[in-house]
């Protein structure tokens, strides 16, 4: 990996860690919606998104980003599940969450 490529991989992991910090309590945004928001700056997709979640996420609100169809993988589930009760995100019967009413869209640019 070049300097570069170095540089532009830590500004998007910081620019999604920073829309993962404004997801309020008891909302939720999905990797894409994430990905969209810093497409035009980085480009990338939900994937990318993903693996910055998993590489340094783990001290964010990680429970409040889902897939599209609103579930977490089934490694995070319980945790997810208690923190969901706690924050009370709406949540359909099948226990993904009800995106329809928790959804929340991140801002097109991050300062």
């Amino acid at each position: 990996m070049t300097d570069r490529e170095a540089t532009v991989r830590e500004a998007y992991g910081e620019a999604v860690l920073r829309i993962v910090e404004q997801i309020p309590r008891g909302s939720v945004t999905t990797y894409g919606a994430i990905a969209d928001a810093l497409f035009d700056e980085f480009g990338g997709g939900p994937r990318q998104v993903g693996s910055v979640m998993a590489r340094e996420g783990a001290g964010m609100p990680w429970w409040r980003v889902v897939r599209a169809d609103g579930s977490l993988p089934a490694s995070h589930g319980e945790e997810a599940r208690q923190a969901y009760l706690e924050e009370g995100t709406p949540r359909r019967v099948s226990g993904a969450v009800d995106l329809r009413e928790a959804m929340w869209l991140p801002p097109t640019m991050i300062p």
